[in-house]
């Protein structure tokens, strides 16, 4: 009987060394999931949040491209798999958005503009915000390295907005946990608004499947 081994998939957890709370909770959710090759991150602190994201994420771009991978993943550690998560679901979702010659393919966003059905469980969208799990493929790491987000980068708009080749999988394979603080944006620090978010961002999608459906 011949077997195929499968590499893993690499995973870059982004975490701030103070936080444990965060960084115990990142790598339960990748604990025993053998498709995927956890790696902590310490962030990069500054006293901007979002800018200290940024420099982390260029760091890590720049490993896979020297190591001209083909595509990796990205996690905020306040990433959660959803019940809607299972393996064979990511990898048609992966084997799909290259298809389309995909620049990002995130695994559930909190907030989008404007959104297409491409397929079952894909859909095309344009401005976005959340990158808890965030799927970078190799064709888009130069664009990024190139890029210049400034001193107060929205890390999730600037991707947005020098790619347009970006797909979202649904329903929801990732949801963020709400720790009662955010290391990167205040408002996610009120009780109860990322739940809220991600949900009424899902609740579009679902309405827009069945418009399209019928």
């Amino acid at each position: 009987m011949i077997t195929t081994t499968i590499t893993p998939i690499p995973v870059y957890a982004v975490n701030l060394a103070q936080r444990t709370d965060r960084k115990e909770h990142i790598i339960s959710q990748f604990r025993g999931r053998k498709e995927f090759e956890l790696n902590i991150v310490p962030a990069i602190e500054h006293k901007i949040g979002a800018y200290g994201l940024w420099q982390t994420l260029r760091q890590i771009v720049k490993l896979e491209l020297d190591n001209a991978s083909e595509y990796f993943v990205l996690c905020e550690d306040d990433h959660t798999f959803t019940d809607n998560y299972k393996p064979e679901l990511l990898q048609q979702c992966l084997q799909i958005a290259q298809q389309l010659n995909a620049d990002i393919l995130s695994g559930g966003v909190s907030w989008f503009n404007c959104g297409v059905l491409i397929h079952k469980n894909l859909y095309w969208i344009d401005k976005f915000n959340g990158l808890q799990f965030t799927v970078f493929f190799n064709k888009f790491y130069s664009a990024f390295m190139d890029a210049d987000f400034g001193e107060h980068p929205i890390v999730d708009i600037n991707i947005a907005n020098i790619t347009e080749n970006k797909f979202v999988i649904y329903p929801y394979i990732s949801v963020q946990k709400e720790f009662g603080y955010s290391d990167v944006t205040s408002k996610n620090a009120e009780d109860g608004y990322v739940e809220s978010i991600f949900k009424a961002s899902e609740a579009r999608f679902k309405l827009m499947t069945k418009v399209k459906q019928f």
